[in-house]
Formats: C-alpha cells, structure tokens, sequence
C-alpha cells in the first residue's frame, strides 16, 4: 500500500528541478578539502537565478500534494478551528492597573487592553496596542519587547516587520496614545528605570549578536553604558521584579556574568566575575539578590548575596543542590522563592518560605507529581507575568500534547491552586493518554520519551511522529499543536524523544551531547527510534520523524546513519550545513555558536562537527521521503541552506521517496505569521506526512 502512494505521488508530479552545479566553492580546514557544488545558491534571494530555482521547488511541492488538494482543504480548516479562537488572556495587575490581551478568531495577531483596576468591568477597556491594525498591509508582523513604564504612562514595543528578528523599538504615551518621534532600531531586549524616565536597551551588531547597553532618557539622547566585547556572549537587560535594580546578563552557552545597578547611570557592579563554566542568573527581594548558580553545583543551588556586598565570598546558601534534580528557573519575591525543578524530567514547582527555609511542592496532588489534573499526562509549566514583589500568589501557564494553555494562581500560602483562565479547547485531539518509557543508547546511558496516543485502534502497530531537539540545554515539554492535533485525529500516535544536548535532565544532559559529545544525540534518537520498532509499536512503514532548526539538524544526521529507520522525514528550518557555516565567523550568531557546536579552526571541534554534520555527509543512500521547508528572511538558517542540501540530497538519493522544498517568501525562523500563509504551510506538511504513510483517506 506504501508503495503504491508513493508512485502515484511520483506519476502526479511534474519532474524534480535539478540545479546546475556550478564552479565549486573550496572549504580546505585541516588538510581536507570541502567542495561546494550548489554554491551559486548562496547569492541571496535578489539573485534571479536564485529566485526561479526557489519558485520551481515550491512549483513542484505543490505539484506532488495536488492529488490531495482536498485533504488540504480540510486540515486547514481543522487546523484553524484549533488555533483561532476567540480568548481573552487573565488580567495581570501592575499599580492601578490591569492589562491582558484579547484574540479574535478571524484575526492574526491579539490586541493588547488595559482597564483601571477600581473600574466596572463593563467599562470599555483601553486600547494600548493594536496589532491588527498594525498588520495591515503587511506580509509579516512579530511582536517581541512589550515593557510597560513603572509609572503605567509609557510603554516600550518592538515589532519585525520583514522576518529577520531586526526588532525595531517605539515608545508610546499610554495617556495621549501618540508615539514618540525616534524608534531605535536592532533592539534585542529592554527595561526601564525604577523612575520611568529612562529606558535602557540592547541592541544587535551584523552577525546578530547582542553586543551593546544603551540607555535613552525620556525626551533626551542615547548614550552607551556597556559593550560587550566576547564575540562568544550576547547582552540582555531585565528589571528585577523589585523595582530596584536593573540587571544586565552576558553570557555564552556556557558562562555568564550579570551586572547591576539601581540607576542606568551607575554605578555597575558585578556579582560574580565570569568563570568558565558558571552559569548564573539573579533576582531581587528585600535587601538581597537571589543567584541560582551552578559553580561547584551542576544541577544549580541557590545563595543570597548581600545587596550592598554580592561578592561570591559572601554567598550564603539558601537551597543546596540536589544530585539529580535539575533547579531550572528562579523568581523572588518579599517573603518567598518560586523554583521550577526537573525530577527525572518531570517539571514541578517549588515555594521556598525565606523566613524559615521550609519549601513545599505547589499544586493540586497530580500538580506536585508533574502530571496534569485533567489528562494525568505529563504537562509543560512555565512562569506568568508576575510583576508584583508582594504577591500572595504566583501565576503559571500550564499545556500539554492534548489540552492548550491552562493559566493558573497558586498561592504561596499552601500552594493551593486556582483556575484563571481556560483557553477554548478542541472536541477531541487524540486520545487523551500519555506514557513514559526508556531505552538505552548505545554506551548505556539511559533515555527517557514520552508516547502520547492518537485516534484509532489500541492494538497493534500504529502511525508514530517522532520528534527531538536536543540542543542549548533546552527542555522540550510536550506542547498544544493544532496541526499536530489534526494528525493526531487521523490516526498518528506521537513520541517525543529526550536525547542528550537539550535541558531535560539538567545541565549535565546538555553538557553530554553539546560540541565534542555532539554525536551522543544522534545515537540517543536511533536508539529511541529503534526501540520503538523493536517493541512493536510501529514499523519502519509507519515511523515519521521530525525537527524544527537544531532539531531539523539531529534529524538530517541521523538520516544519514540509518535511512531505512523511517518512511518518512520533515525538516523545519533546518541548520545542515554545519561545517561552512561555522567556518564563516562573519555569518550570523556563528561566534557565539562557538560553545555549542565547536569551532571548526580547532581540529578536535572539526572532527565532531564533520562526523555529524548534514550536508557534508550525504552519500548514494536510500533516502526516506523528504519535506524540507525554509523562510526566505530566516536570519538564524540561511534560507541557502535547505535549497543546497535538497539539491544535493535528491541527485544522490537512491530512494523511491519524493524530495520537497518549500521555501516561505514572507517568513522568519518560526515560520510565517501570515494567516493564511501559516494554515496552508501547516496542512501541507500534515498532508505529506498522512500521504507518505497511506493514511490520506482518512
């Protein structure tokens, strides 16, 4: 049956574009020499020989998916039943005021409103930023720094117009509604003075690091306050929840420094000097600052340091490290800490009373186990908007694979909990049954993924997607997932795959599969994949696997290595040339890389990073269908990319599969915020998926 949707797909479709070899770039490192065949690609999407290979490769996709037009006309309109709905966010109350968001199901973007807290709720709210009106015009639109002035009059927003994340900053007078002249552009992040009449602000250089702190003075100049000169850190700013500090974190993958100070105009004062390999981040309460720190502590403790004496000396313990538990994130507060901690992966929230040292679990009883109350599985937690010192309660925002965004108050008191806000949820989205199991790579090590169960027979083999990310120490918890969903109501049962390099089980699951370990990944993902296989529940015909950027790269080495694992593969915004990007220090967040994937002037770094690396290594292998998909103002994956190894990859393929490229013309690295143009990217690659697998009748 497989075989016989795949040539059907292969009769339907006009020819595959074929694209020139051209003169070859040479990349000689070590004594290897590295030729480039598709290196004409690179010319930019200005180049019109660049611009009709990508026209033709986005002309044969469609071509390939045309029998199967109405099966995308449908998921799209299941797809867009899921994700646009009508939702008003929980208010957050900063002063006088209180502030949330509202989303119409017939708009792209939410609109942000504000009412005064003594007011009738049946008072019109105030507009503050209307983001539909905003888009108006426009092929793309992404909001990023959104900082409302301590004194509620100001407030400081960022929007990419184009998909490059170069973030342009306005500041708007909440009380007039004018904005004021002189927007700054590249701005990364910003907070303001306790006093509101300066804001303080990041910016990005040319390969898109976050290098300078700025400061501009209400209705005055701009002036610098920090440059950060390490080309391997970036630069970011932030309020303590105080009020009484600004806070000003460099830092790398691996090392981190953060500088404080009540004013913009100084004094700075570091907590503690930059050690390779301490990570630390800061908070603020009472007359201490709360530092969660992993020097001599791998899986993070947290000390106080004396406001007016922080120096590391000093320190005083406050929560010691637990062997194995991985203390992620840290908020402080007047009289209590909020810890997320990981326990065998599973995310559970701690309250910290600083008056007696005692902590307790937060949650109702499934809560405190890491479980969701209403599907038993395992949830994603992640702090709210929580601007008050004095709060008696502490805001999360809780999801899972098969319910979207819960918002929820837990009381610092009795870590009871209480439901503010429910976003409108599907009928069904598979059913709602979620599973842990292990396996074990290759050295032993033991690994860790979830199984949520789609639509369909309990019994014997089913459809599975699986996916893993496995880099920057980032945890992925299952999330909501409208065209997920839609596949899940057809019959795919899910697999999310905890592979070493991503945050799940700490610092040290990253450390093992970061830079010289790179390679652990890939074998943690076929081991995974294996197993699912071995156990009976899927089979090489049924098994899709999937990635977005760092998770796209895993997922194209591993390709590499064993082919005849899947039917089928997608790759989102994919990194695959690792080798000549990394070369290039010139090239956008390359330096700053260095630390996570190695520099490949240095031999030992080489050697990994060219074992691994996805567009080095393609070979005359009988490749599983492919979906590569790419935006063309994507400044974190050069669009060139994707269209060299597609390229490459489809003249050596030795498999039956089709090879896609699709290639967004209006989209940055997390895709287009188009409506339209995001429904149809999200039917198509469930379409793919649902017809390589033989479940297109469904």
């Amino acid at each position: 049956m497989f075989r016989a949707v795949a040539l059907a797909l292969g009769l339907a479709s006009a020819p595959a574009p074929v694209a020139r070899t051209g003169d070859d770039a040479v990349l000689t490192l070590h004594g290897e020499t590295l030729r480039d065949e598709y290196a004409w690609l690179r010319a930019g999407p200005e180049d019109a020989a660049v611009r009709a290979h990508l026209a033709a490769e986005n002309r044969h996709a469609d071509a390939v998916l045309r029998p199967h037009r109405a099966l995308m006309r449908a998921l799209e309109r299941e797809i867009e039943a899921i994700a646009y709905v009508d939702d008003e966010t929980a208010p957050v109350r900063r002063g006088e005021w209180l502030y949330w968001s509202r989303q119409r199901r017939h708009e792209e973007h939410p609109t942000w409103l504000r009412r005064r807290a003594d007011a009738s709720p049946d008072e019109s709210p105030q507009v503050i930023l209307d983001l539909p009106r905003l888009a108006r015009g426009r092929d793309f639109l992404d909001l990023e720094v959104f900082e409302v002035s301590p004194d509620n009059r100001l407030l400081a927003y960022s929007l990419d117009v184009v998909g490059d994340e170069n973030y342009t900053l306005f500041i708007k007078d909440l009380e007039t509604g004018a904005v004021r002249p002189g927007q700054i552009d590249r701005v990364t992040s910003a907070a303001w003075s306790g006093d509101s009449r300066e804001l303080v602000y990041t910016v990005r250089d040319d390969t898109y690091r976050s290098y300078a702190l700025r400061g501009r003075a209400i209705g005055g100049d701009d002036r610098a306050i920090f440059e950060e000169t390490d080309p391997r850190f970036d630069v970011y700013v932030e309020r303590s929840r105080s009020g009484e500090w600004l806070l000003a974190r460099s830092a790398s993958a691996t090392t981190a420094e953060v500088r404080v100070a009540r004013t913009p105009a100084g004094p700075w004062t570091v907590i503690a000097p930059r050690e390779p390999g301490h990570l630390y981040d800061v908070d603020h309460a009472g007359d201490d600052f709360y530092v969660r720190s992993n020097r001599g502590a791998p899986y993070f403790r947290v000390v106080a340091a004396a406001e007016d004496d922080p120096a590391l000396a000093r320190w005083r313990e406050v929560v010691a490290e637990r062997p194995g538990v991985a203390l992620t994130h840290l908020d402080a507060f007047m009289g209590h800490l909020a810890l997320l901690q990981r326990e065998r992966g599973f995310p559970r929230l701690v309250f910290v009373e600083l008056a007696t040292g005692r902590s307790a679990r937060a949650g109702a009883a499934e809560r405190r186990r890491g479980l969701s109350p209403r599907t038993g599985e395992i949830v994603d937690i992640s702090p709210g908007d929580n601007p008050d010192p004095s709060a008696s309660h502490y805001r999360v925002h809780l999801t899972a694979v098969h319910a979207p965004d819960d918002t929820v108050d837990l009381a610092f008191a009795d870590g009871g909990e209480t439901l503010v806000h429910s976003r409108p949820a599907p009928a069904a989205c598979g059913r709602s049954t979620g599973a842990f199991a292990a396996t074990r790579a290759d050295d032993g090590t033991e690994l860790l993924y979830m199984h949520f169960a789609g639509a369909g027979p309990r019994t014997g083999p089913r459809p599975i997607l699986l996916e893993a990310y496995g880099s920057y120490g980032s945890a992925w918890d299952p999330d909501f997932d409208a065209a997920r969903c839609a596949l899940m109501n057809r019959g795919f049962d899910f697999v999310i795959a905890w592979v070493r390099g991503g945050g799940e089980l700490g610092e040290p699951w990253h450390e093992a599969g970061r830079r010289r370990a790179r390679l652990n990944a890939g074998r943690d993902l076929l081991a995974v994949a294996a197993q699912l296989i071995e156990r009976g529940y899927t089979t090489r015909e049924m098994l899709a696997v999937a990635g977005d950027s760092a998770g796209g790269a895993l997922v194209a080495s591993v390709l590499n290595q064993r082919p005849e694992l899947f039917r089928a593969a997608v790759l989102r915004v994919p990194f695959l040339d690792a080798v000549g990007t990394m070369a290039d220090p010139t090239a956008p967040l390359t330096t700053t890389e260095y630390e996570e994937w190695g520099d490949p002037a240095v031999r030992a770094d080489y050697e990994v990073i060219r074992a691994w690396c996805p567009y080095s290594n393609l070979g005359p292998r009988a490749y599983p269908a492919l979906l590569v998909e790419s935006s063309l103002a994507d400044a974190r994956v050069a669009y060139h990319e994707q269209t060299r190894y597609v390229a490459r990859q489809r003249r050596l393929s030795t498999g039956s599969g089709p090879t896609l490229l699709r290639t967004e013309a209006h989209a940055g690295h997390a895709g287009p915020s188009s409506r339209r143009e995001w429904l149809h990217s999200r039917a198509f690659e469930a379409a793919f998926l649902l017809a390589q697998l033989g479940l297109a009748g469904r």
